[in-house]
């Protein structure tokens, strides 16, 4: 067995061994709150990127055929 992946098991089984338990909880009421908070956020970041990529895109797009004298203005 490689001298990695031997120490790589002995760390795996060591922390195995010394498990607690967790006693984590998150109240119903908490996390509710936490995604009326984050969707609206998301949504709205997601939103906004869309919007500058769709700008930018046209803008580049404008000059492009400026620049390659497409457009007469």
């Amino acid at each position: 067995m490689p001298r990695l992946l031997r120490h790589t098991l002995l760390i795996v089984l060591a922390l195995i061994a010394t498990m607690g338990s967790a006693q984590a909880y998150i109240d119903p009421n908490a996390g509710g709150m936490l995604f009326q908070l984050l969707a609206p956020m998301l949504a709205a970041l997601i939103g906004g990127w869309l919007f500058l990529r769709r700008w930018i895109a046209d803008l580049a797009r404008r000059l492009w055929r400026r620049l390659s004298g497409q457009d007469p203005k």
